[in-house]
């Protein structure tokens, strides 16, 4: 039961932190520092998950991806109540607390310093991005089921996250390790010099994407089949009640948290291909992502530290995953590597060798072209003794085979 129960977790921490928001003051953020340091430090005690037993009643591993969506709105509404000032109250929330606890929270909120809402943006994207993200990931790959496929893409769109669903699924999982995906870093760019590039991409290739399936049918991009709009519309939705709950700054909220949000998404996909590289023309395979099997990472991210066997079948259930313990592994668990990629030289230092072993177990000699180029373009002095850069001549022709990242 214990194997069904763990997958709970983000849910009820998404309600948790919900709730204690609404209280002001520390507890604004530090239930999210204690988190993310919870996480942090018990994926360095607990022993790596590579058990893959079988799951008997999957229904009750939706059940969880599904409560991640109320989950995720609690989180928002809480941000928007806490965005309020004076006597707005949506909801009559703030009365209704007062009534269970005996605590003034609409006091509360209006007396909290303004440092204390810096610290909570500090982790509040990580928190929507574990909270409706991962599990909005999760449904959105699961297109063989209608209401899976509509439930991820909402919760996505809640964070205006809209064109993440689309170019991840029909994009990233085709061009990952190519100069085409936005998520596949190339070798040398920090996350702040990735980030502005894979923001770009993601939106031209998911209008790209949806203009050709929207062609195949006869119907224009600006129709009500249009699934970027229809987000759109969700996306837009959200923001209105951020207004109408707590007018022009609950909008200034929404707007942060969104940005925090993709931030961390993409964060996540420059620890999870950082570096890596694929002929175009070959197919994916599951040494083309960095895998990580700490499991506290994987029961918080609804096993996507299981990205290895999740590239080379984006099809299967996250409970499905196996864990490919022989891929090329992560620096650490999931989210200090997160914290590592924020420090560009802690970063460098963390991921050079692991390139390096990856060029030297893992990349195939076709590959070998492109690992030379990428390398020389990264700027980085060890990535110049990879087992490419000996084997191989220059390739000046690497980077118009699209495999250098950007």
């Amino acid at each position: 039961m214990l194997h069904y129960l763990r997958f709970y977790s983000i849910p009820l921490v998404g309600l948790l932190v919900s709730g204690l928001m609404l209280f002001g003051g520390i507890w604004l953020w530090l239930p999210g520092f204690a988190w993310v340091a919870l996480v942090s430090s018990l994926d360095q005690i607990f022993p790596h998950d590579i058990l893959e037993e079988p799951y008997r009643h999957p229904f009750f591993l939706d059940l969880a991806l599904y409560l991640s969506t109320p989950a995720a709105l609690a989180l928002y509404f809480a941000l928007f109540w806490v965005a309020g000032s004076g006597a707005q109250d949506a909801l009559h929330i703030g009365s209704a607390f007062q009534s269970w606890t005996g605590v003034d929270v609409i006091a509360a909120r209006n007396n909290t310093a303004t440092y204390h809402y810096v610290l909570m943006f500090l982790t509040l994207g990580m928190l929507f991005t574990g909270v409706g993200g991962l599990a909005g990931h999760e449904l959105t790959h699961r297109t063989w089921r209608p209401f899976d496929l509509w439930l991820g893409r909402m919760t996505m769109a809640l964070n205006w996250g809209i064109a993440f669903p689309i170019e991840h699924v029909y994009g990233h999982h085709s061009y990952v390790g190519t100069s085409k995906d936005p998520a596949t870093a190339a070798r040398g760019d920090s996350v702040y010099q990735h980030l502005p590039k894979a923001l770009k991409r993601t939106v031209v290739n998911a209008v790209e994407l949806e203009k050709q399936r929207l062609a195949k049918t006869g119907k224009a991009f600006l129709s009500p089949s249009n699934v970027l709009l229809r987000m759109g519309l969700i996306s837009s939705a959200t923001t209105a009640f951020a207004y109408i709950w707590a007018g022009w700054m609950g909008v200034l909220f929404h707007i942060i948290a969104c940005c925090l949000t993709k931030f961390w998404l993409e964060v996540l996909n420059y620890v999870e291909h950082y570096g890596l590289i694929r002929v175009p023309t070959q197919p994916v395979q599951p040494r083309h992502s960095w895998n990580c099997n700490h499991v506290v990472s994987g029961v918080m991210t609804y096993n996507l530290t299981r990205h290895s066997h999740h590239h080379a079948d984006a099809q299967v259930p996250f409970q499905e995953l196996r864990s490919h313990s022989e891929q090329p592994s992560m620096p650490d668990g999931l989210v200090s590597s997160l914290l590592y990629a924020l420090i560009p030289p802690l970063w460098h230092a963390k991921i050079a060798p692991k390139l390096l072993e990856w060029d030297r177990t893992q990349a195939d000699r076709s590959e070998y072209p492109l690992i030379q180029a990428a390398n020389k373009a990264s700027g980085w002095q060890e990535l110049q003794q990879s087992i490419a850069n000996t084997v191989v001549k220059p390739d000046t022709s690497a980077i118009a085979q699209g495999g250098l990242g950007y």
